[in-house]
């Protein structure tokens, strides 16, 4: 039986592909993992290299307490030097030229780690030596690269502690910590005396005694760590602990930091694994069904039920192998590229050649060996079924079986099933409104009928694809193009093929368009919640306004326009604190609101939220009372409308009350597209309007609010993971897409005398190459379609069941994602045809017809 050839090897060469792209992806998922973690590790331990104890820093009630500096603990006994540990400890590498603003946020720089020099250092130096005096800086090579420095060059540094711009002189280059990967600005070394500049340690006689950094205690040779620590505590240093003690207590937060990490990309790693599964499993399945004659004749001959599935196994083993170390070969060229490049644009912490993994060996040989065995199980049970007398009769292709009754109703029961939990996600998230376990249980109801109903929808596809074809037929028999209805025919011929085909690339693309639409939606929604509590980006109000104050908010870099209100503190009811009142007209609003849903009051009327409502304690309809500086009493009708966390009345209804008035400032940031935000972060309009709020006497100020940085945040944030996600999601998709292509090569090889005879009949090459053309794009587009609408759905049903209680909820549909996901599909139907095509086109009728049971 193993001689015979039963299974053409270049019939599983996209099994070995697919198969070789998942191992990639799994053994480059390794190999990050194994990376990060050992960057992590590096960040947890080399604040304390060489060290032997830690002593942080502890306020004491005593006159006289220990000097807490390094000079100090390195004196105590046992102890061989001391040095500040670079936890936390961070500066501002000045940009060439810059002197330092007064509030160092606002400097041009870089945030640098500083870095105290260590025992045994430098080794690490590749040119020049350590820092020794209080003026002397070391820099990493990336760094001094950026900068261009060389030794003997001045580098100024602008302290955030103390806010002091110090020049130091550069006496070497070292080379990059491997925790710098996390830390990518740059790394600068100073001794003990020169980070005393930096924070201020010396300035006066309280500092020379005390430093709020953590300090690492080196122990003399033959000093123990435990004896070291009580040496510290007999020394007064209560807070000392052993170096062993301190990374057990660290390692907890690198743990759960790989934990998520491995998690999320164990969830990549197992979608790129499951679609791949489809396309092995098709791949196998068609092989078997076009081969099937041929394994009849090898039982005729004698072969046992045993050696006819060996046969199928064995060939799935031998790919399973094959493409996993292709894979794990691809995976390290792959990551040997991204270190490279990392190292040239990045940080030259990044290693030249990458670390030998065996795990990024191990792990995705196991799993393509795995992932090979089950594709081949439903295709070996059916070599064991195949009958001797299968071999009399006409070689006929066996792949071509519709969908059974039974699984149509099976899997449309699914999809009902899966709507049903859905559904009952909602009902959840409504009856247990108050419950703190509501979010997720309807979460996880909502999942768990999203993965439910894609299946059954994956389950019902070879049912709906011989309407789909018959509907595309029509049209292309409207339109005249007779190569597309063949190939809608041909699709049609074997819908449980077509189907598992589409099925790997729905997974795909509804992932994708899933994150997509969860993303557009949350940030919609999270972004509505905050600009309906606070409709302004910024609010600066006080009792006295300095005159000037409106224009230099509004020649802020950054800011859009802004509006001087007035506004007044007004005690309601039996509210333990005054509230804070705007009085905006319905020009303020129109120029530097950032909602559209803010209704304005009428006179005698004030409006406010239900939260802040509830807060000051009126509600909806009530009739307070306010009493003026002058005695006389005024009635306020309260509305309570949505979420607004501000109060708002009608200028002429403030004026009238006879209280104390004040002004408050309303800013809109510009957009961070528009020109007056560039070279302006979010971050930077924050500094300069919070500088300017503390210019105000504090007992002035009645309310300071920054919320639409909040805005921009959550925007930047779910973009980059969705940006992120997508590009991880598309291993799935090109997967996918391989398995489109081998369905069409096998579409070739088995309908090969059909092709001959065609051209036999005078239709020319680009006529057959158009057919596989049209049936890729037929099966690509139809896949990315129905992938496109079903993420849609979940994404946007994902958020809503998330959002339980009294929240606002603004779905939204990415429709440019959703367009290039199905326009990316077809034209990659379209690419995935070509080699088919050439290949049904080349050959001669009559060798091809000679090659029919090849």
């Amino acid at each position: 039986m193993s001689t015979l050839k039963l299974q053409p090897r270049r019939r599983h060469l996209a099994a070995a592909i697919t198969i070789a792209l998942t191992s990639a992806f799994i053994a480059i998922a390794v190999l990050a993992v194994g990376f990060l973690g050992d960057a992590v590790r590096a960040q947890m331990t080399e604040p304390v290299a060489g060290a032997s104890a830690v002593a942080q820093p502890a306020y004491s009630s005593d006159t006289n307490p220990a000097a807490f500096t390094p000079e100090a603990l390195g004196k105590v006994e046992g102890a061989d030097g001391a040095f500040y540990m670079s936890t936390g400890l961070v500066a501002i590498a000045l940009d060439e030229g810059e002197t330092g603003q007064e509030n160092p946020l606002k400097s041009k720089g870089t945030f640098v780690q500083v870095n105290p020099v260590r025992p045994g250092a430098g080794a690490d130096f590749i040119e020049g030596r350590e820092p020794s005096a209080e003026n002397e800086v070391a820099v990493d090579s990336t760094y001094a690269k950026k900068r261009d420095l060389t030794i003997g060059s001045t580098l100024a540094v602008q302290s955030l502690d103390t806010g002091e711009t110090l020049e130091f002189t550069v006496s070497g280059i070292n080379r990059p910590l491997l925790s710098q990967v996390l830390n990518p600005g740059g790394r600068l070394t100073f001794s003990n005396a020169g980070i005393d500049l930096i924070i201020g340690a010396g300035s006066d006689s309280e500092q020379q005694s005390f430093s709020m950094y953590p300090i690492a205690v080196v122990a003399k040779p033959g000093v123990s760590e435990e004896q070291l620590v009580a040496n510290l505590e007999s020394a007064g240093y209560d807070s000392a602990i052993t170096v062993t003690k301190y990374l057990e207590e660290t390692a907890s937060i690198s743990l759960v930091i790989m934990a998520l990490l491995s998690t999320v990309l164990l969830a990549f790693v197992l979608i790129a694994i499951a679609t791949s599964a489809l396309v092995v499993t098709n791949s196998f399945a068609v092989t078997m069904a076009q081969r099937r004659r041929s394994f009849a004749l090898a039982r005729a001959l004698g072969a046992s039920r045993r050696q006819a599935m060996w046969a199928i196994v064995r060939d799935a083993l031998l790919v399973g192998v094959v493409g996993a170390l292709a894979g794990v070969v691809l995976a390290y060229l792959a990551w040997w590229g991204i270190l490279l490049l990392g190292r040239a644009t990045y940080t030259e912490a990044l290693p030249l050649i990458p670390g030998f993994n065996i795990l990024a060996v191990l792990v995705p040989l196991v799993s393509s060996l795995i992932l090979a065995v089950c594709a081949s199980v439903f295709p070996a049970l059916g070599a064991m079924r195949v009958k001797p007398l299968e071999a009399l009769r006409p070689a006929e292709v066996a792949s071509g079986k519709h969908a059974s009754l039974i699984r149509t109703i099976f899997s449309a029961a699914v999809v009902t099933f899966g709507i049903v939990l859905i559904l009952g996600s909602f009902a959840v998230a409504i009856a247990l409104d108050d419950n703190e376990y509501a979010p997720l249980i309807s979460m996880l109801l909502a999942f768990v009928g999203s993965i439910t109903v894609l299946l059954g929808v994956i389950g019902v596809l070879p049912a709906l694809i011989p309407p789909f074809a018959k509907a595309g037929n029509a049209i292309a028999s409207a339109l005249g193009l007779t190569s597309a209805r063949f190939a809608l025919l041909n699709a049609a011929r074997h819908p449980k093929r077509t189907g598992i085909t589409m099925s790997a690339l729905i997974i795909g693309t509804t992932l994708m368009a899933t994150m997509a639409a969860g993303a557009v939606t949350a940030e919609k929604t999270l972004i509505r919640e905050v600009t309906d509590r606070f409709p302004v980006d910024s609010i600066i109000a006080a009792t006295d306004m300095p005159a000037g104050f409106l224009d230099k908010v509004k020649g802020t870099p950054g800011v859009g326009e802004a509006r001087e209100v007035p506004a007044a503190d007004l005690m309601i009811g039996g509210a333990s604190e005054e509230m804070t009142t705007f009085a905006p007209t319905a020009d303020d609003i129109k120029a530097v609101a950032t909602s559209d849903q803010i209704e304005l009051p009428q006179p005698g009327e004030i409006i406010l939220g239900k939260d802040r409502a509830q807060k000051f304690k009126v509600s909806d309809g009530q009739v307070i009372t306010i009493t003026g500086e002058d005695g006389s009493s005024h009635e306020l009708k309260v509305r309570v409308s949505g979420r607004l966390a501000i109060s708002l009345i009608n200028p002429d209804t403030l004026h009238g009350l006879g209280v104390r008035e004040g002004k408050a400032v309303f800013a809109k940031f510009a957009d961070p597209n528009s020109p007056e935000r560039a070279n302006t972060s979010i971050f930077d309009v924050i500094v300069s309007v919070g500088e300017l709020s503390e210019q105000l006497p504090p007992d002035t100020v009645m309310m300071v609010k920054l919320e639409g940085a909040q805005r921009e945040i959550m925007s930047t944030v779910i973009q980059t993971l969705l940006t992120i996600t997508v590009v991880l999601l598309a291993v799935a998709v090109v997967v996918a897409l391989v398995g489109v292509a081998n369905t069409l090569s096998l579409s070739v090889i088995e309908r090969s005398s059909e092709y001959a005879l065609m051209r036999a009949l005078g239709t020319s090459k680009g006529a057959i190459r158009a057919m596989l053309l049209w049936e890729g794009a037929f099966i690509a587009s139809i896949g990315s379609l129905i992938g496109a609408v079903l993420g849609c759905l979940f994404g946007i049903l994902g958020v809503r069941s998330l959002l339980v209680g009294d929240f606002a909820f603004y779905p939204a549909v990415p429709w440019l994602y959703l367009i290039v996901i199905v326009v990316a599909g077809l034209i990659a139907g379209i690419l995935a045809s070509i080699l088919p095509g050439l290949r049904a086109s080349a050959a001669a009728p009559a060798q091809a017809l000679a090659r029919r049971d090849e």
